[in-house]
């Protein structure tokens, strides 16, 4: 609060998740489900914006982890995404770029949607 307070005399959600640099679940759950309707290139922007933001690729995978149990899917689907998410992030460890593993992510769940 106090970091979020020297930038600006009202704190705000966006402030404080500006500060942290951590995903807002909104965000997160519109970019997949951009991807999942098919519209890969928005919810790619929509990934970017939030890494140039500060959003490393770790915390991206993280969140999306968690957003993926509130989509309207089938428990099938959701299993596969979040081994898609393991496999992303175990790239991710092992030094791949942040932007391609989760572009790739993206990619799947394009298609997954299909």
């Amino acid at each position: 609060m106090q970091s979020c307070a020297t930038l600006d005399n009202r704190i705000t959600e966006d402030l404080i998740y500006e500060i942290i640099s951590k995903a807002k679940p909104a965000d997160i759950s519109e970019m997949l489900e951009l991807a999942l309707k098919g519209k890969f290139i928005e919810s790619r922007d929509k990934m970017l914006n939030a890494m140039l933001e500060g959003i490393t690729g770790i915390d991206m995978v993280k969140a999306i982890q968690q957003e993926v149990w509130n989509l309207k899917l089938k428990e099938e689907i959701k299993l596969k995404i979040i081994e898609k998410c393991a496999e992303v992030e175990f790239h991710i460890v092992e030094g791949s770029d942040d932007f391609i593993q989760l572009e790739s992510l993206i990619a799947f769940l394009t298609l997954l949607g299909k």
